[in-house]
């Protein structure tokens, strides 16, 4: 697959249009609406669904921005007038799910609503946005892949594209759409669940973030990051925290719910 797609949109005088903003305030539109349904389930008013994205965007944005330039230090040491660039590239998940998870609690604490049944609203709307978030990185060429001769590899020729020159011209693999395929995946088993999770609060958003880690660190094999600790990428080193530390917390959920009831 050949991808030959400028990432500007176009210019309207000093006002520059990208796909990634475009594409990414669709996916923002669509968890919300998610969030609000799942609200809604959990009888919490769906309107606080606004008010959150209104706190944990810009939170999630500053947290994936952190991340990935920790992922990519090599690269912002080499280029130290890049850190505070304003284009919205390169935004780590794990730190836009975590900065995103600090506005909420920041909006609960506010609101005083129940923290673990909001976050789990969450649970699937951050992986539907991830789908849809996926393909303005795939229009970029931002999270690319190793090269590859496998059939669906993907070939980035726009001169504009973010893959470094090196990659140009060349099949990698193409890791966001193992990413959505995946996402995809975790939709499916969360709706099945859905109803077993609901019991125990806070147990929905860790089933999320447990199926998403899984995937991710099997994926990151293939994407041309650099890598940190025993051969290890920053991403599996957090997936791997996320697949021990998960579990712990729901039986600690569990057994404080079973606590809770009388008898």
């Amino acid at each position: 697959m050949t991808i030959d797609v400028d990432p500007v949109i176009g210019n309207l005088g000093a006002l520059e249009f990208r796909w990634y903003g475009l594409i990414m305030a669709v996916a923002v539109v669509v968890g919300v609406w998610i969030m609000s349904r799942q609200l809604k389930l959990r009888k919490i008013a769906p309107e606080h669904a606004l008010g959150i994205a209104i706190i944990g965007v810009p939170c999630g944005i500053l947290g994936a921005r952190f991340v990935h330039i920790f992922d990519n230090l090599g690269y912002y040491i080499e280029n130290p007038g890049k850190i505070l660039g304003l284009q919205l590239v390169g935004l780590a998940i794990y730190g836009v799910v975590g900065g995103g998870l600090i506005g909420l609690l920041i909006y609960c604490r506010w609101k005083k609503l129940p923290v673990a049944r909001v976050i789990d609203s969450t649970a699937l709307a951050f992986p539907a946005a991830q789908i849809i978030g996926k393909c303005a990185n795939i229009i970029n060429g931002d999270t690319w892949g190793y090269a590859t001769d496998l059939p669906w590899g993907v070939t980035y020729t726009n001169p504009d594209s973010f893959i470094p020159d090196a990659l140009r011209g060349v099949a990698t693999h193409p890791t966001p759409m193992y990413e959505q395929i995946w996402l995809a995946v975790v939709i499916v088993v969360l709706v099945l669940t859905m109803r077993r999770l609901m019991k125990v609060d806070g147990l929905a958003i860790l089933a999320y973030v447990w199926l998403y880690s899984l995937g991710r660190f099997f994926i990151t094999f293939y994407r041309a990051n650099d890598p940190m600790l025993g051969g290890l990428k920053e991403a599996q080193l957090i997936a791997l925290a996320v697949l021990v530390l998960s579990p712990a917390l729901a039986y600690w959920l569990i057994r404080r719910q079973r606590k809770r009831k009388p008898g």
